[in-house]
């Protein structure tokens, strides 16, 4: 008898144990119902910058959060000078910027790309994976790209805030 309370209570502990460990995968909310896609939209200011010129921009980031957590970038509109509008990124519904959550403050896209179309300096930036942060505070979401670089000797920093707000939760 002794010897099965002891394998229960061993049991009991590896399950208590197992319990309480923190799982791995961080998330972001909100997915649609029962899973499906979710729309969103990220504004802010942005930075491209191509051979040393950098060109100050407003971007809009248009997609989906899935239900497996991924954020999916199906359009990028880039406004303000002329130049802005010479900006055409990748991003579209069926090559998608695809962005993962690492961590409950970083991320990274995947298929980053733009096109530079103006005369001297322009030319293809990427694709190529960028990382950056994504700042939760409670009630707004922001996503956050430094200097980050894209193959083509080009870099992309930008701070938008998404509408709905997302939540990052470990």
């Amino acid at each position: 008898m002794k010897k099965i309370e002891k394998i229960l209570a061993v049991g009991i502990f590896a399950l208590a144990a197992g319990m309480s460990l923190p799982a791995s995968a961080v998330t972001i909310t909100p997915p649609g119902p029962n899973g499906a896609a979710a729309p969103f939209t990220a504004v802010g200011p942005a930075v491209v910058g191509k051979s040393g010129v950098e060109v100050d921009c407003t971007v809009t980031f248009s997609g989906t959060v899935d239900g497996g957590g991924n954020i999916l970038i199906s359009n990028v509109v880039f406004k303000g000078i002329p130049v802005c509008r010479m900006i055409k990124a990748s991003a579209t519904p069926d090559t998608p910027w695809v962005g993962k959550v690492l961590a409950t403050d970083q991320l990274s896209f995947d298929n980053a790309s733009v096109s530079v179309n103006t005369p001297i300096l322009g030319g293809l930036c990427g694709p190529s994976q960028v990382g950056g942060k994504i700042v939760d505070s409670g009630s707004q979401t922001s996503i956050v790209l430094s200097n980050a670089p894209l193959s083509g000797g080009c870099s992309i920093s930008a701070t938008v805030s998404t509408t709905p707000y997302m939540h990052v939760s470990p």
